[in-house]
């Protein structure tokens, strides 16, 4: 049986369409395809994120649906307009351009509602501009017989426009003409050019032992309208010689994570060199992402940061190693947080979301080898408000037993507790948010392994 469908939008509905989708259009304007349906009731991807004057291009892929607006100003399937925009269940396709910067909610009205369900978001940023010019790293090293050291200079936030920027090098406690070689320059991006540019520094071997130093980096007089980010870095020249650094540091401890935000996540971790030049740290989506650098080096002695720009009620994992010229130590292990969750105007549960306790919200996301991708079926259990069951892909093969259990009490630390069994080997992401504070957990299982059952006794520090 399918969810009744949704009366038209009103005139109104259709001025705000007009008001999305009438505007000059842009240099370069991109089209992002989002699919609708298929093999589950999902749009993938679930979150878009492009510019003012780019278009989101909605194509049905297998399954009777529509996609409409969550603020009612568009209502579309096999059109936008009179019975057109009713579910369907051909292969339509539709392009909407956003020309107004701001968050856009959408929905399928058949199988799902604003925020729930088959349900999408498109995050449309203001405008290209001309751009940051940022060192890539604001610490860097290299071997005193490195032979020059590569400076990397990021054009980030907008490329529209020709631009500049001036460099130049001077002493720290490094001296030009005896360990380095002055350097200045100006790099230059074209129109559209975000790649990044470099330019080198030389290193000069000699054979003095002396302590490590250091050259100071410095961009300037930037043109076409960019600004500066990081305009100064330094770079440590390591002396190879007898007594100079010649050994890679040790791996850093202790890492933790934890939300502090809904789009940030403090890290903290044990220094136990003494030679590092900087700290690496990688962080990774928990959907099978793999690690990639989570900013520039970190200054040598750092024992925490702040990951910022993150998605809300989104789950990451994070690791960390410290590094000079002579190599890197093992990264630490790995520790996972996620971003606090918005709070939601209520708990309820649906086709693909338990409430447990009338508090906790919980939703399974998984992935099949083949590349499908789907919400888990949820199946409340009325004699158990704090359990609940959830399926992938048959309501007879169930997939997952989850519990949150009330442990306010100080004899068991005074939390709630997530505990879940799932017998699967496919890849999937529970995420429990408690909707009386936003905070969140999300826990991942890898593709093809045998799901471990988890006991997490320090799931939600938010009692009562």
């Amino acid at each position: 049986m399918h969810a009744p469908v949704r009366p038209r939008p009103t005139i109104l509905a259709a001025a705000l369409v007009a008001a999305l989708l009438v505007g000059p259009p842009l240099a370069r304007a991109a089209t992002v395809d989002v699919a609708v349906g298929g093999t589950g009731f999902s749009f993938s991807p679930q979150t878009v994120n492009i510019h003012v004057g780019d278009s989101v291009r909605f194509t049905n892929q297998g399954g009777f649906h529509n996609v409409a607006a969550d603020n009612g100003s568009f209502r579309c399937a096999e059109s936008c307009s009179g019975t057109g925009g009713d579910p369907s269940g051909s292969s339509w396709s539709f392009t909407i351009q956003y020309s107004q910067a701001g968050t856009f909610g959408h929905h399928c009205e058949v199988h799902g509602s604003p925020g729930s369900g088959m349900f999408g978001t498109v995050i449309v940023a203001a405008a290209s501009q001309p751009g940051t010019l940022s060192f890539d790293h604001s610490a860097s090293s290299v071997g005193e017989a490195g032979g020059a050291a590569t400076i990397t200079v990021d054009r980030q936030n907008g490329d529209s426009g020709a631009v500049t920027v001036h460099y130049a090098t001077s002493n720290g406690t490094a001296t030009a003409g005896q360990d380095y070689t002055a350097a200045s320059g100006t790099l230059s991006w074209a129109d559209g050019d975000g790649t990044a540019k470099t330019f080198q520094v030389p290193i000069t071997n000699d054979t003095l032992h002396e302590p490590n130093e250091t050259v100071h980096l410095t961009l300037s007089s930037p043109t076409g309208g960019a600004t500066l980010g990081t305009s100064s870095a330094t770079l440590t020249i390591i002396d190879n010689d007898t007594g100079g650094g010649g050994t890679a540091p040790s791996a850093p401890t202790g890492l933790t994570a934890s939300a502090s935000s809904t789009s940030e996540i403090q890290l903290h971790w044990t220094d136990t060199s003494s030679n590092e030049t900087g700290f690496r740290v990688q962080m990774r989506a928990l959907d099978g992402s793999a690690f990639a650098d989570a900013g520039p080096l970190l200054p040598p002695g750092s024992t925490s940061t702040v990951i910022d720009s993150l998605d809300a009620g989104a789950g990451y994992g994070f690791r960390v190693r410290a590094e000079n010229a002579a190599g890197s130590s093992a990264y630490s292990a790995e520790a996972q947080a996620a971003t606090d969750t918005a709070l939601p105007a209520s708990c309820a549960t649906d086709a693909t979301t338990l409430c447990l306790s009338n508090r906790f919200r919980a939703r399974v996301a998984w992935k099949t080898p083949d590349g499908s991708t789907g919400q888990g079926s949820a199946v409340p259990i009325a004699s158990a408000p704090q359990s609940g069951l959830f399926y992938f892909f048959s309501a007879t093969n169930i997939e997952m037993l989850l519990k949150v259990l009330n442990a306010c009490s100080p004899a068991l630390g005074n939390k709630y507790w997530t505990f879940y069994a799932a017998t699967t080997n496919v890849q999937f992401a529970l995420t429990v948010v408690d909707t009386q504070t936003g905070k969140t957990r999300v826990y991942f299982n890898p593709q093809g392994q045998a799901a471990p059952p988890v006991q997490d006794t320090n799931a939600f520090a938010t009692c009562p």
